[in-house]
């Protein structure tokens, strides 16, 4: 048995550690997760996953309130490259009947990536880490749910200093939910 999960473990140093959050709000969000979940299970390991959080919407100024979101984070390992890996999100999303027509719209699933092994891409189709991670408490949360030390690879914050920042600031979530 030991030897097994020693196995398992030097199979797990090989793989690159990556950072996916997940978002959704319209139709059953958390049978979407579940679904996107085992679709992911098969080309990534699952390491953890972090509680779910409801979370009002972003909405554009001047545009129609949306339902509440529902957020959440997991950490997986995989061979894929981060070119290969959003593909398989986009995959995925596509599956759950995503539909990308405006920014900041509805979505049945949205799965971005976040952080693959603390690599920096200004590339416009693949930014890493996400842009926006900074500023968004309802992925800071998540994300420290399930790498409480993590590092940002730009700015050299902890996952907990720009949590606090954002707290501090004034912002705040429901409890999150046992996933």
């Amino acid at each position: 048995m030991v030897a097994l999960k020693q196995k398992r473990l030097q199979g797990l140093a090989n793989m690159s550690h990556i950072i996916i959050a997940l978002g959704g709000n319209i139709g059953d969000v958390r049978a979407s997760f579940d679904s996107a979940y085992k679709a992911l299970s098969q080309s990534c390991h699952i390491i953890t996953k972090s509680k779910l959080y409801p979370t009002p919407a972003l909405v554009a100024k001047g545009a129609p309130s949306q339902p509440d979101y529902i957020n959440a984070a997991i950490h997986v390992a995989s061979t894929l490259t981060p070119t290969e890996l959003l593909a398989e999100l986009h995959r995925i999303e596509a599956l759950h009947g995503r539909e990308r027509k405006e920014h900041w719209g509805s979505r049945t699933l949205d799965l971005d990536l976040i952080d693959y092994e603390g690599c920096i891409s200004h590339d416009s189709a693949l930014m890493l880490p996400h842009p926006a991670l900074v500023d968004r408490l309802f992925v800071l949360q998540p994300l420290h749910d399930i790498m409480p030390n993590w590092i940002h690879p730009v700015t050299s914050r902890s996952v907990q200093e720009m949590l606090r920042s954002l707290q501090q600031a004034g912002e705040s979530l429901y409890e999150g939910e046992i996933w």
